[in-house]
């Protein structure tokens, strides 16, 4: 079965004995064992022995500088074309315009297939008016827009901005938008899948970070989730891993093994992801 992962971090160097560091933290709450010596070249092994076709880069960022990470996926693009895309990231508090030119210069760089943001780590909420001018270019370039929602493991950082009911306002001002949201909502899985069914086809549920044993079982807070990716959302779920947290062998063998139609198996895996990107790249201006 094909596959394609639209969630993977970008490689970067994280010593994990820095206990003030973010991401050790993160570990120590999530229960994940992130590999932090992974690079470039065994991410490039891990996916061809679990044959994975194709990757999403994201310069996915909690206390980094973006403009460094976006230069990464571009390299890794630009040294694997027929293997790796970009979500590039920005930093809008750094201020509109500027991050509004750092996006367009970004883009320019490499093939850039949607803009990955985190407002909760701003202390924006989703609808905050310092984004618009971000959702506007998006809008505009036809470029998805990935959007964190459910929990995040943040202590100084409250999980408000990450509720699914925010992305409403969005889709509502920008009619035309795409908008990704990543991890699935999880504590607000029901709340999510109403609002992906009343703005289908624009609003797309990402996977990675948790491990599809638990999303797609019965009486895991996850119930909703499979009882519509099996059915009204089937066209509207991408299978993520969010790399090195989750291993590409073992997302897509859950997702083999999960009670969902075989048909939707494949949807998950490979249709749904690949038809967004070439949606993406055809429709960009």
């Amino acid at each position: 079965m094909k596959a394609i992962d639209m969630r993977v971090r970008i490689p970067r160097k994280i010593d994990p004995e820095d206990r003030d560091n973010f991401m050790a933290y993160y570990q120590d709450r999530a229960g994940f064992d992130l590999h932090y010596e992974a690079d470039a070249s065994r991410l490039v092994s891990e996916l061809a022995e679990a044959m994975v076709d194709k990757a999403v880069l994201h310069s996915e960022w909690e206390y980094e500088d973006p403009a460094l990470l976006n230069e990464s996926v571009s390299k890794m693009v630009g040294r694997y074309p027929e293997k790796f895309f970009g979500v590039l990231s920005v930093d809008p508090r750094k201020g509109i315009s500027r991050s509004v030119k750092e996006f367009k210069r970004a883009m320019a760089s490499t093939v850039c297939v949607g803009l990955g943001l985190q407002p909760a780590f701003f202390d924006m909420l989703p609808e905050d008016g310092r984004l618009y001018p971000l959702y506007h270019v998006c809008e505009e370039s036809r470029i998805p827009v990935w959007l964190h929602t459910g929990i995040n493991y943040s202590p100084n950082h409250s999980m408000e901005a990450d509720r699914p009911i925010r992305l409403q306002k969005i889709l509502i001002d920008f009619p035309e938008i795409k908008l990704v949201a990543c991890h699935s909502g999880w504590p607000w899985v029901a709340e999510l899948c109403a609002v992906a069914r009343k703005f289908y086809p624009r609003l797309f549920l990402e996977i990675g970070g948790v491990a599809p044993k638990y999303i797609f079982s019965h009486r895991t807070g996850w119930d909703p989730f499979l009882q519509y990716a099996n059915s009204l959302l089937q066209d509207q779920i991408l299978f993520g891993t969010d790399w090195p947290i989750i291993s590409f062998k073992r997302g897509i063998s859950e997702i083999e093994e999960a009670p969902l139609k075989d048909r939707v198996k494949e949807k998950i895996l490979f249709e749904n992801g690949m038809r967004l990107i070439e949606e993406t790249l055809q429709a960009k201006p």
